[in-house]
């Protein structure tokens, strides 16, 4: 696609105290390359290393600020009412895309104007950058995505109509908040999986995934389950979850390559649910 046809692309990060990684999470963005980005950076006033982590690409972004603030959601919420994108996501300040992701995502909704969201596959790094799981999931079903709490937020990109008829981050959520937008997405849009993976997800001993999913988070999602009458059995829960982990694990030691992934991840997805992968 030529630039006069390419869509504005918005991004938000949030960050707060991410001095460890969120170099790695800008880097990734702008390396896309993607000529019509709109990057905004939405620092909580960090106190940490941070702002001199992300100094070289200051001037870059769209809109950089750095104070204090009510929070990652508060932040996502500002940076979206910021942006003017056609398309629209939030990548947090630990995680990373993958290379050619940007171009990938607007390439797709246009050859696809019926959908409104995608998402892809999700690789799990670590601390230093290695790949240690992945997350990998059948194709998009409403009924599944609306009772489990399973689309991985990093790599999922939505059209602005969505935003402009259902709303802006809740910033009542710690956790949840992905979740919650996304039920209220799925009430009027059409989601696709792709089968592609588009961005990493990073675990660490800091990470709010990792400390507060048995407390706050769990808590979060059945209030977002209670509010849009979202029944579910727990073990039929636990059961779906498991069942992804457990074909992701099984088809990782097929062999071969698939596009999108980190140097040195090899491994093929097309028999994965039953379809082949997306090329760019």
């Amino acid at each position: 696609m030529t630039n006069s046809v390419l869509p504005i692309i918005s991004i938000i990060t949030p960050s707060f105290n991410q001095g460890d990684f969120v170099a790695d999470t800008v880097r990734s963005v702008f390396e896309q390359r993607y000529p019509k980005l709109e990057y905004i950076f939405m620092d909580g006033g960090s106190i940490d290393n941070t702002l001199e982590r992300v100094a070289p690409y200051r001037d870059h972004f769209f809109h950089f600020q750095s104070e204090p603030d009510d929070g990652q959601s508060a932040a996502i919420a500002k940076g979206f009412s910021l942006s003017s994108g056609e398309i629209m996501a939030y990548l947090n300040s630990d995680d990373v895309l993958l290379p050619g992701t940007l171009n990938f995502v607007a390439d797709y909704f246009r050859r696809h104007p019926e959908v409104d969201c995608l998402y892809g596959h999700r690789c799990i790094i670590n601390e230093v950058n290695q790949v240690v799981g992945h997350w990998i999931l059948p194709r998009h079903s409403s009924f599944l995505m609306r009772r489990w709490d399973l689309i991985p937020q990093e790599s999922c990109f939505w059209r602005r109509r969505l935003f402009e008829q259902k709303g802006n981050i809740d910033t009542s959520f710690l956790f949840a908040m992905d979740y919650d937008l996304f039920v209220r997405y799925m009430s009027i849009g059409r989601f696709q999986r792709v089968n592609r993976f588009l961005a990493a997800f990073r675990v660490h001993q800091d990470s709010k995934t990792t400390t507060q999913l048995a407390t706050i988070g769990k808590e979060e999602v059945a209030r977002v389950q209670q509010h849009n009458n979202i029944n579910l059995p727990p073990l039929m829960g636990n059961f779906f979850s498991l069942w992804v982990q457990l074909r992701s694990a099984f088809f990782v030691r097929r062999g071969e390559t698939f596009p999108g992934l980190p140097p040195g991840l090899n491994f093929n997805l097309d028999m994965l649910w039953g379809d082949s992968t997306d090329p760019l």
